[in-house]
């Protein structure tokens, strides 16, 4: 039995969380032995280093980060789910923001809740802004 719609709305509450920069909410939506292997930072392990890492970057967040999704797979206690991602700027930025593509893995935890396992992005150059509009 699959239960991608817990996989989802995982992936919705982390969005909602980093987009309100709510540090707390977003942590609390990891597994303890997450990875992070962003595309233009070093590969970070475990909460403490995510932690530190959005902790250093929010202050110079501007935008919304908005998620398409591509394709989703679930196996028992893991979950697949990629799609791309369009860092939409404020209306008073002239700039295209930026897009790229993710691959998000979650593992389901002992209360059968989902949480972020692995998280890796890059910059992907078949997607663009329009593709979000």
């Amino acid at each position: 039995m699959t239960d991608l719609s817990g996989v989802r709305e995982c992936l919705g509450a982390w969005l909602a969380a980093f987009n309100a920069k709510d540090i707390e909410s977003l942590m609390s939506l990891y597994d303890p032995e997450s990875s992070y292997a962003g595309a233009r930072t070093p590969l970070m392990r475990g909460i403490d280093e995510i932690r530190a890492c959005y902790e250093r970057s929010f202050p110079q967040v501007t935008g919304t980060l908005m998620f398409k999704e591509e394709a989703v797979f679930e196996q028992e206690s893991m979950a697949l789910i990629y799609g791309s991602f369009y860092f939409k700027p404020d209306a008073d930025v002239d700039e295209p923001g930026t897009t790229g593509r993710v691959a998000i893995v979650y593992r389901r935890a002992g209360d059968g809740s989902w949480k972020l396992l692995f998280d890796m992005d890059n910059s992907a150059p078949d997607v663009t802004p329009k593709d979000f509009m």
